[in-house]
């Protein structure tokens, strides 16, 4: 059927970590190769910061938050809300209180391991 979009609700719920990791490689693969917009309703930060170009953030039924991952889950509105932000992006903003800087806030454990390499080799 090729849908234009598709919104799914929670698709990784119940699963366990390797299927979850499955399910969102096939929606990066769909939106990808077909170019279909895919409107995640999700809890599982870790691993939809990896797939997402942009993201929001509700509460109460409002939009609190609203742009691209790196931007809405470093933010420390994000921390303060208790969203659940990847805990790459937390572990940045705990190097950051202390000094260390970089340019891109990291949401995937590659990008944070990046990040510490250069830390401790410094």
């Amino acid at each position: 059927m090729q849908p234009e979009v598709m919104v799914l609700d929670e698709p990784t719920s119940f699963l366990d970590p390797l299927g979850a990791q499955k399910i969102f490689e096939v929606i990066g693969d769909l939106n990808r190769s077909l170019g279909m917009t895919v409107i995640l309703v999700e809890h599982r930060l870790d691993l939809a910061a990896r797939y997402a170009n942009h993201v929001v953030v509700m509460d109460k039924g409002a939009v609190v938050l609203d742009g691209d991952p790196r931007t809405v889950l470093g933010s420390e509105k994000a921390r303060l809300l208790g969203v659940g932000i990847p805990k790459a992006t937390r572990l940045h903003q705990i190097l950051k209180e202390d000094g260390v800087n970089s340019s891109e806030v990291p949401v995937t454990i590659e990008e944070i391991t990046k990040l510490l390499r250069k830390v401790l080799a410094a």
